[in-house]
């Protein structure tokens, strides 16, 4: 039975009445709130782990660190992903390092135990000498929730928790237009911010910061304009590109040459032949990424042209930012620091939709702001995460002041108080 095309809800959805108070800063600098989350949240909820693609043939694995816990992600024999905790459970040794790698067996370093790919203890080393036996529901590996969506692997630690597909709840329905399932990984990094996870989520769920922090993209992207909206757990916001901002000196009505050269040339428009304002240059644009779909292999006849031309903003609670855009999308995540609430990991991953062309997998980069504030453009965000990674640091060392009470929002921040408030019923609960 056909079901037509996918479309994405373009709707609004209604405004929460969510006050107007500070957020307490000990949210972001206290070490006992940082345990109540690891109790309460993380332990609790879906984490996206990676992509499916990582793990493709049996015997292929990544890991995910979260907290204190290492989980592998690992391809079954019947082609099926299940996780297991990276833990040998003789001894507690790390079975594998992060990253991403394939195996026959796990193998311990420490005594050379031996587990399959599914998890099951295969051989420990002079058994006789173990005269309590070695019972296999005690030291096969320890399973971990695993499922997928969109290509994405989520894991849950916690056995009683509701299915993924509950935990998403509108997400499917807004983002299964994009096909995520077919896009490749064109750049992996992780980045270790001398800030709390919170301020990274934060940074990225307002345009309010644009004319101050990246003050260059108002020739071609619309702070002004900018809508926000909340659900039960998740957020979106729709914000406009191809289209200059109010606070441009063009006033938002003219196409400036920053849209002519670094949208309208990058996607083959003849800039010479091209007339007309900024609707024109909208559908311009639109109309010449659709034209790329046979190329690419894909079809792009479930998205608007908005979708085609502005970055679809989704937050996946708690910790998953999505900037999505026709060709490409940039996904971070947002992990805690283990023990110091004033560090966090920053994930940053850039998919790109093109199923007909080969994208080799790129390895995974790191870099910490510690050793270099300004990564001068190292990561595939370039100046714009650039700027941001040199405010987030800032901003956690000014939490800590005696002077600083916590964040002050206004209406354009309501996904910061709307994040919160979500975070908030986890912890009370």
């Amino acid at each position: 039975m056909s079901h037509g095309p996918l479309q994405t809800p373009m709707e609004r959805a209604p405004i929460p009445d969510l006050g107007t108070e500070i957020i307490p800063k000990e949210r972001y600098t206290s070490r006992a709130f940082a345990e109540r989350e690891w109790e309460k949240l993380w332990s609790k909820v879906w984490l996206m782990a990676g992509r499916e693609s990582d793990a493709s043939e049996p015997g292929d694995y990544f890991s995910f660190e979260i907290g204190s816990e290492s989980i592998l992600v690992i391809r079954q024999a019947d082609g099926s992903l299940a996780a297991r905790y990276n833990v040998c459970m003789h001894r507690g040794n790390r079975l594998r390092e992060p990253g991403r790698g394939h195996v026959e067996l796990f193998s311990c370093l420490f005594h050379g135990w031996k587990y399959a790919i599914d998890g099951s203890l295969l051989e420990a080393l002079d058994p006789e000498c173990f005269p309590q036996g070695l019972p296999r529901e005690q030291l096969d590996l320890r399973p971990v929730r695993c499922e997928s969506w969109g290509g994405f692997v989520f894991i849950c630690l916690d056995p009683e928790a509701a299915g993924l597909r509950d935990f998403l709840g509108i997400i499917p329905e807004h983002l299964d237009p994009y096909h995520f399932e077919e896009w490749k990984v064109n750049y992996d990094c992780t980045i270790e911010i001398d800030c709390n996870w919170k301020t990274s989520v934060d940074a990225f769920n307002e345009a309010y910061h644009l004319s101050a922090t990246h003050a260059w993209t108002i020739a071609f992207s619309d702070d002004v304009n900018t809508l926000y909206d909340c659900y039960d757990k998740h957020t979106r916001m729709i914000f406009p590109e191809v289209q200059p901002s109010p606070r441009h000196s063009s006033g938002g009505k003219e196409v400036t040459q920053e849209m002519r050269e670094m949208f309208l040339a990058r996607v083959g428009i003849d800039l010479e032949k091209f007339e007309g304002g900024v609707p024109e240059a909208r559908a311009a644009f639109s109309d010449a990424i659709r034209k790329m779909g046979p190329s690419l292999g894909c079809d792009f006849a479930e998205m608007n042209e908005s979708q085609m031309c502005d970055d679809f903003h989704y937050t996946l609670f708690p910790n998953i930012t999505f900037n999505t855009h026709s060709l490409f999308t940039w996904v971070f995540t947002h992990r805690p620091h283990p023990d110091d609430p004033n560090k966090m990991f920053f994930d940053f991953i850039e998919l790109v939709r093109s199923p007909a062309q080969d994208v080799p997998r790129p390895e995974k980069e790191f870099y910490r702001t510690a050793d270099d504030d300004h990564l001068d453009g190292k990561c595939a965000g370039g100046d714009l995460l650039d700027e941001d990674l040199y405010n987030l640091p800032r901003i956690q060392a000014g939490m800590r002041s005696a002077a600083f009470r916590g964040p002050h929002l206004g209406t354009q921040e309501i996904r910061i108080r709307h994040h919160h408030d979500t975070l908030m019923k986890y912890l009370e609960a």
